[in-house]
């Protein structure tokens, strides 16, 4: 029996295939620690924004978080997902790019309707098990 024979064969007397290394569950995400690194660099940036004499966001601090935030996206751009949470937080990077523009209670529910907004939110829905928007 041919190789192509075995895996045309394959489905039909249940062989499992194994997925890619990648996709293991026994290896860690790369993305969830550069989630975090990112989340964590957006809060410190948000605690810093409204200091007097940060009007330009333009304290060394401020710049360090937005680096890091930075540098954490960059990251998270490059490198492939191998769990649910690593597509999530990916889902999360997403929301950041297509969420609506307003911060209005009223009005946010409503923009957040389009449907980039709605297959961001099932995304993120779907990977991490909560209901709402990405955490951001």
């Amino acid at each position: 029996m041919k190789r192509r024979d075995v895996m045309k064969f394959a489905p039909a007397v249940g062989v499992a295939l194994a997925p890619p290394p990648a996709a293991q569950a026994d290896q860690p995400d790369p993305l969830v620690p550069l989630y975090r690194e990112w989340l964590d660099a957006r809060r410190v940036w948000r605690e810093l924004a409204d200091l007097p004499g940060n009007g330009n966001w333009d304290d060394p601090r401020s710049l360090a978080a937005e680096a890091r935030e930075n540098a954490a996206e960059e990251a998270m751009l490059t490198l492939k997902p191998t769990s649910l949470e690593g597509i999530g937080a990916l889902a999360a990077l997403a929301w950041v790019y297509v969420c609506p523009g307003t911060t209005d209670p009223d009005e946010f529910p409503e923009q957040a309707q389009t449907y980039d907004c709605r297959a961001v939110i099932a995304l993120w829905n779907a990977c991490t098990g909560l209901d709402g928007y990405p955490v951001t």
